[in-house]
Parts: structure tokens; C-alpha cells; sequence
């Protein structure tokens, strides 16, 4: 009578909707969860029978089973919700009302045990584990045994869902206790006759709903549900990688234009800052200056007679000393220096907070390292001089160009001079010392 009930109401599906479905199969629930937590139970041969559950409880099965077969996953979804909720709920209540009748002093109600939480954790965990797993079944013996007769299909899925609840319910409700074995052997025999009963009713069913609406019998919800899953893992990783794919790539966008500004401010012979570089720089510089009053001074550096050494030597060692002559400057000026080559043999250094006279002795250290250190080129040993003119910003100076001229001035001054020297501007041509 149960399962025609149930089956009977999910048969009105599609003249009343399934609200009504939902309702019963969650009276139905809550009943099983009245007759679980009673403990009606009858001991026959040394077998105990756990009576009136099993009925209920296989009433849940072929009510969760034909919702997913025929209805989809938002159905399957909210009656399995539905089975949990109530579950969980009537413990719950019974416990209310049996501490109300102990708050109110009169005796406890007989027809709502108390429940018992060990047996209530146990019953829904095998409840949502149970549902699951019929799933599974069903949908492994429609792909792989579809030459099976669908009534014995439906038999093997029942069998198999209730021996796997008979071992998760009672190993978890009773394990330990001395009724443990005699309950699982009861309750599978039990399990065992009532699926005899209830595949038949089931495969009529099925088969009856199949011919009269042309539903197909199709694998849905619950593994469906795995498949979903794991599809959206696939994709959240696919996610992922494209998410770091696209990292990786900004990553790589971003140095390759950093490598394409260094690469437009730097010098490609002998790596120092070009003449672009040097210019940025040089105002960045003179602003930072002329606002905090300090002082900035500028050294120019001329290779003497590299034309020669090009015409003697060839270009190749020339510029073997163009770039020796970059790693000599570099070792006698601070990190915080600039030295920029201007020029095909010209050089430039911007010396933040330096005077005039510190930026001299500075320009004279490089005009001394490069004079005493002899260049070599494979089997060339090549010396060479330099001539420097070094200028530091005055008062009046309010570009960056005056301040370079200035340096130039007396680079020119150093040459005229002779070469291999170090001038330093002082305000005036009769002022370069």
C-alpha cells in the first residue's frame, strides 16, 4: 500500500506538479524516522527483525529512484533535501517535546521516543549515502548489463542500496553493542524478501510511465551531478591555467618592455645609459637639486686620439676599448652616479650632491686608472688618455643644457690643452683651471 501510494503520487506529476510528491515522501520520512527511533523490533530463531522501517525506508528508495530517472536533477536535488531535512528535523522535535513534558513535570509522551542521537547521526548518513549510491548502481548496471531485463536491473540496484544501508545504519547504530551482528543478519534477510517485493512494483512502474509519456530511462542526477563536477573542475583548472597562461604572458610583456626600455636608454657597446637616458636623468636631477639646495655637478670625458687607435688597431679593438674604458669608469664612480656614453668616443658622468671640488678629484681618479691601465686585445696591448672637464651647478644655472655646456667648456679647454688632463669650469672662460 505504501509503495502504490508513493508511486501512484509521483504518477500525477504532470497534472499537479511535484509539491505534492515532496510533502508525502517527507511525511513518509518522518514516519521512518519515528519508526526507527521506536525500536519496534521482534526476535525470531536468534535473527532480530527491525519491524515497520525497512518498508518505509524502501518506500524512500523507489520515490528518490523514479524522481531520478524520469524528473531531472532540481527534482532529484530537492526531494533528497527534502529526505535529509526531515530526517534531521523529527529527531529534533521528539527532543523538544519529551523536554517540555519533563519541563512541565507530567509523564513522558509513549507514542514520541526520545531520540537517540547515535542512532539519528547514523540514519542519516546511511540515508544520503544510500541515495547516492542508487544512483550509481543504476546508472552502472544500465551501461554496463543492458542486455539484463530492466526488472532484474531494478531488482540488483534495490538489493544492493539496502545491503549497503543494513552496513552503514547498523554498523554505525549499533556497532559494539551484542545485537550488532543479529540486526545486520535480520535486516539484510528482511531487506532481502522486501526487494523481492518492491523490483517487481518498481519495473512496472517504470515500464508504465515509459509507454505511457515516452520517457526515456536516462542516467541523471546523481551522476550526472559527479559528472558536472568534475567538468567544472576541468574547466575552474582550465580556468586556472589560462588565468596563469595570462600571467606568465603579462609577466613576459612586462619584461620584454622593460627589456625594450632598457634596451632604449641603454648603450648597446658597452652597457652604460645612452645619451636619451642621460638627458632624463640630467633634468630629474636638476630639479631634485635646485628644490633642496644641493649640489650637482657634471664630467665630460674624451677618449684623445681614438681615431687613431681605430686606424692602428681596427674598429674591433677600438671598441674592446670603449668598453674597457665603461668598467674603469664604472669602479671609480658611486652607485648612484650616472655614466652615460654621449658620443662615439664621449662620455658623461651626472654626480648628484658633488661640488665642483669633489667632482675634480673624482674626474682626476679616472684620468689616473685610465692612464696606468694598459687595454688588452688578444695579442694588443693598447694605452690610452683621456681628457675631462668637469662643471658644477651655480646659482643663475637654470637648465640643465648650461651645466653641460659648461662641462664641455672645459673639456675643450683640457684638449686644447694638451690632452690627458682634467679642466674644471669656475664661471667664466679665464676662470677654467
Amino acid at each position: 500500500m505504501v509503495y502504490l501510494m508513493v508511486l501512484g503520487t509521483h504518477s500525477l506529476r504532470h497534472r499537479f506538479g511535484l509539491a505534492h510528491y515532496y510533502a508525502l515522501v517527507g511525511g513518509v520520512t518522518a514516519v521512518m524516522s519515528w519508526v526507527t527511533d521506536a525500536g519496534i523490533a521482534v526476535h525470531l530463531g536468534g535473527v532480530t527483525f527491525v519491524v515497520g522501517s525497512t518498508v518505509f525506508y524502501t518506500s524512500l528508495l523507489l520515490g528518490v529512484f523514479v524522481v531520478y530517472v524520469f524528473d531531472g536533477l532540481r527534482a532529484t536535488r530537492i526531494i533528497i533535501s527534502t529526505v535529509i531535512g526531515v530526517s534531521i528535523m523529527v529527531p529534533l522535535i521528539a527532543l523538544v517535546l519529551n523536554f517540555q513534558m519533563k519541563l512541565s513535570g507530567v509523564p513522558a509522551l509513549g507514542y514520541v521516543p526520545s531520540p537517540s542521537l547515535r542512532i539519528n547521526i547514523a540514519s542519516v548518513f546511511a540515508t544520503f549515502m544510500d541515495l547516492v549510491f542508487l544512483a550509481i548502481a543504476w546508472e552502472y548496471l544500465n551501461n554496463r548489463f543492458q542486455r539484463i531485463p530492466m526488472g532484474i536491473r531494478a531488482f540488483l540496484a534495490l538489493l544492493g542500496v539496502m545491503w549497503l544501508d543494513v552496513l552503514l545504519f547498523a554498523t554505525g547504530a549499533f556497532a559494539g553493542t551484542g545485537q550488532w551482528l543479529s540486526i545486520i543478519q535480520g535486516t539484510a534477510l528482511s531487506r532481502l524478501i522486501v526487494s523481492c517485493f518492491a523490483a517487481p512494483i518498481l519495473w512496472a512502474y517504470l515500464s508504465w510511465q515509459n509507454h505511457r509519456w515516452g520517457t526515456q530511462i536516462t542516467q541523471r542526477p546523481v551522476l550526472a551531478i559527479l559528472r558536472q563536477f568534475a567538468q567544472i573542475k576541468e574547466e575552474l583548472t582550465q580556468a586556472q591555467q589560462e588565468i596563469e597562461r595570462r600571467k606568465q604572458a603579462e609577466a613576459a610583456l612586462r619584461e620584454s618592455e622593460e627589456r625594450l626600455r632598457t634596451l632604449a636608454s641603454t648603450d648597446a657597446l658597452t652597457g652604460l645609459a645612452n645619451r636619451r637616458r642621460f638627458w632624463q636623468v640630467a633634468g630629474s636631477e636638476l630639479q631634485r637639486a635646485k628644490r633642496y639646495s644641493t649640489d650637482l655637478a657634471v664630467i665630460m670625458m674624451d677618449v684623445d686620439k681614438f681615431k687613431k687607435v681605430n686606424d692602428t688597431f681596427g674598429h674591433d679593438v677600438g671598441d674592446q676599448v670603449l668598453r674597457e674604458l665603461a668598467r674603469i669608469g664604472l669602479e671609480k664612480v658611486r652607485s648612484f652616479d650616472l655614466f652615460a656614453r654621449v658620443g662615439g668616443e664621449e662620455f658623461a658622468f651626472i654626480l648628484p650632491e658633488s661640488s665642483l671640488q669633489d667632482a675634480g678629484k673624482t674626474a682626476e681618479r679616472l684620468r689616473t686608472a685610465v692612464e696606468t691601465q694598459a687595454v688588452t686585445v688578444g695579442h694588443h696591448q693598447v694605452r690610452i688618455t683621456i681628457s675631462l672637464g668637469v662643471a658644477a651647478l651655480e646659482p643663475g644655472m637654470d637648465q640643465m643644457e648650461e651645466l653641460y655646456k659648461a662641462a664641455d667648456l672645459a673639456l675643450y679647454r683640457a684638449k686644447q690643452d694638451g690632452r690627458n688632463s682634467v679642466r674644471v669650469y669656475q664661471g667664466n672662460d679665464d676662470g677654467l683651471s
